[in-house]
């Protein structure tokens, strides 16, 4: 197996990889960004609304699935010219989300935490434009998270929880590459407009604490010589868990238009900023800043079916060296399944 790095970027985290000598043969960074925010989005636009009543305490489950196909123009998340073309992804996914009830808490707060479990298989150029090249990106996610949200007067929602991420190499064994934990917490406001347009806007810190293999394990799985590996790894580096050096804050802050254009066509653009603070062993003080741009445009066939065409672009700074800066282009299709019991 490469060395391969994971970490989070976004409030709820957005998954990032990266290689320590920034070999060309290492998964991307940032090749699974947006996985999280696919994982908690919902069809309700709104959020959660405030109730001034606890309608029902029991429990209300809820099942999706969804595949969506993307063109992506830097499917390496690479700043190296010479690596750069565009490619093609194919996403699955399904999720499992338990809503827990509603809780009045005094006469202004309703709580209403949720569980979600969700398991997402990525293929890289399905249409095989460049052979088996990308096979080895290709990867499952699994995402456990909790959300406690809590609504308050005046369209405010604070909402704690954590999520819990590991990808696996789906093609080896489903070997576990990494995994993360992420505590978050963050503050959203509705704010209705005149013309029934929404503005949504949200800020929130999260903390990432992630681990993996070590380099003489992620090595070793590659099936190079034991000679070689002894050669590669220092005695200090054979017990280091390299995704250790993935802990660290992150800030982040979302804008989001929502527009109603008919009862069954949603156009949403967003803007969402999110900054990364590493505090552990050679990431210490690294920074690494994610801008992304976007709009979604959803169309609800009837209760249970939607379409939804997308559009993003990324850009990453970082003054780091273990992780390259990038620009990156999506856009596609999603379809979505979707029955509450």
């Amino acid at each position: 197996m490469r060395y391969i790095t994971f970490f989070s970027i976004f409030v709820l985290v957005i998954s990032l990889f990266s290689q320590e000598e920034n070999s060309s043969s290492a998964l991307p960074s940032d090749f699974f960004a947006g996985a999280l925010e696919d994982a908690k989005s919902s069809d309700d636009e709104l959020g959660t609304q405030r109730l001034v009543e606890v309608k029902s305490s029991k429990l209300t489950p809820s099942l999706s699935l969804s595949t969506s196909f993307k063109y992506v123009n830097n499917p390496e998340k690479n700043s190296v010219i010479t690596r750069k073309r565009d490619g093609t992804v194919l996403d699955l996914s399904l999720m499992f989300m338990l809503g827990l009830g509603e809780y009045g808490i005094g006469d202004d707060i309703l709580s209403t935490p949720s569980i979600m479990l969700m398991h997402m298989r990525t293929y890289n150029d399905p249409v095989r434009d460049f052979g088996d090249e990308m096979r080895l990106f290709d990867v499952d996610v699994q995402i456990a998270g909790l959300s406690v949200p809590f609504v308050l007067p005046n369209d405010f929602t604070f909402t704690v929880g954590s999520t819990y991420v590991r990808p696996l190499q789906f093609r080896d064994d489903y070997k576990q590459i990494s995994f993360s934990n992420t505590p978050n917490a963050t503050l959203s406001k509705i704010i209705p407009l005149e013309n029934g347009d929404i503005v949504s806007v949200s800020t929130g810190f999260s903390y990432t604490f992630s681990n993996g293999d070590t380099l003489e394990e992620s090595l070793a799985s590659s099936g190079l010589p034991t000679s070689l590996i002894a050669s590669i790894v220092t005695p200090s580096a054979s017990s280091a868990s390299p995704f250790d050096l993935q802990n660290g804050i992150t800030h982040s802050a979302n804008l989001s238009y929502i527009k109603t254009l008919t009862d069954k066509i949603t156009l949403t653009p967003s803007f969402n900023y999110s900054k990364m603070y590493y505090d552990k062993g050679s990431n210490d003080g690294r920074e690494d800043t994610t801008y992304i741009a976007g709009a979604t445009a959803s169309y609800a066939v009837n209760e249970w079916f939607n379409i939804t065409a997308l559009a993003n672009y990324t850009s990453k700074e970082t003054n780091g060296n273990l992780a390259p800066e990038f620009k990156d282009f999506v856009g596609g299709f999603t379809f979505g399944i979707n029955h509450s019991f």
